[in-house]
C-alpha cells in the first residue's frame, strides 16, 4: 500500500510541474493574442487537474483504508530510503503546486486587462459607427427626419 502512496505522489509531482509549464506556455499565447491556441491549451490544463484531483483522492482513499488521514503520518512508518524519497516528492509537489497558483494568477491578470482592453476598443468603435446626426436613410431607403418634433397639439384645427 505504501508503494502506492509514493508512486501516487510522484505522480501527481510530475503533474504539478507538467501544470506550470503548461500555464507559461498559456501565458506566452496571451500575451502573442493567439485565442484558438490559448483555448487548447486551456483544456489540457483542465484535463491535467482533473486527473491530479483523481490521483489525490486515490491517496486519500488508501490512507483512509491504512488507518491514516495525512501522507504526514504515514512517513514514520515508512523505511528511511523511502522515507527521504517521499519528503523530496513531496516538497517538489508542494514547489510545483505554488509555481503554478502564481502562474494561474498572471495569467487571470493578463487575460482580464485583455478583457477590459477589448471592452474599451468594442465601446469605442460601437459609438464610432452609431450616427450622431439623426437624419439618416431608414432600412427601406426613405430619407428619415429624425425625431418628430414636440408639441402639445397635432392635427388640424
Amino acid at each position: 500500500m505504501e508503494h502506492i502512496i509514493v508512486e501516487s505522489i510522484g505522480r501527481q509531482a510530475k503533474g504539478a510541474q507538467l501544470l506550470a509549464m503548461l500555464l507559461e506556455e498559456e501565458h506566452r499565447l496571451l500575451q502573442r493574442g493567439n485565442p484558438q491556441s490559448v483555448a487548447g491549451i486551456e483544456l489540457m490544463v483542465q484535463e491535467l487537474v482533473r486527473q491530479m484531483a483523481s490521483e489525490r483522492a486515490m491517496v486519500g482513499r488508501v490512507l483512509r483504508r491504512m488507518g491514516y488521514t495525512r501522507v504526514q503520518e504515514l512517513l514514520p512508518q515508512l523505511p528511511d530510503a523511502t522515507r527521504e524519497q517521499c519528503q523530496q516528492t513531496l516538497a517538489a509537489l508542494e514547489d510545483g503546486e505554488q509555481k503554478s497558483a502564481r502562474q494561474s494568477m498572471m495569467n487571470m491578470d493578463l487575460a482580464q486587462a485583455l478583457l477590459e482592453q477589448t471592452r474599451g476598443l468594442l465601446a469605442r468603435i460601437q459609438k464610432d459607427l452609431i450616427p450622431k446626426d439623426t437624419t439618416v436613410y431608414t432600412a427601406r431607403g426613405v430619407w428619415s427626419s429624425g425625431r418628430p418634433r414636440t408639441g402639445l397639439v397635432q392635427g388640424r384645427l
